[in-house]
């Protein structure tokens, strides 16, 4: 089982489905955590994949290079590469769609809550 990957997803999956399976059983806010974690996880992973592969403040535009040895400055426009075609933006809608619904849900248990 050389090619065998665990990945820790399918158990937040899992765990995921039985909450909601006994979500009458379990306080509010267990039901509103278990909705709104994974709605935000959903959202980072939409919000990461439109504005590429860094994600996280690219900054004022400049590039930094090392050649022999010294740092050089290159300024113009950060190496940003949004997607264009619709083959790369269904993943993003499918992520960001799915994680408003998620976090719309747990807003929803709350206020039923409360």
């Amino acid at each position: 089982m050389r090619g065998f990957r665990f990945d820790w997803r399918w158990l937040v999956l899992i765990g995921l489905i039985a909450i909601l399976a006994n979500a009458r059983s379990l306080p509010w806010f267990v039901t509103a955590l278990a909705l709104g974690v994974p709605g935000g996880y959903l959202l980072m992973l939409a919000w990461r994949a439109w504005e590429g592969n860094g994600g996280w403040g690219s900054g004022n535009g400049r590039r930094v290079t090392y050649w022999r040895g010294q740092r050089i400055e290159m300024h113009g426009p950060p190496r940003r590469v949004r997607p264009e075609t619709w083959s790369a933006i269904a993943p993003i809608l499918i992520y960001g769609l799915g994680g408003l619904v998620l976090v719309l849900a747990a807003l929803a248990v709350v206020a039923q809550a409360l």
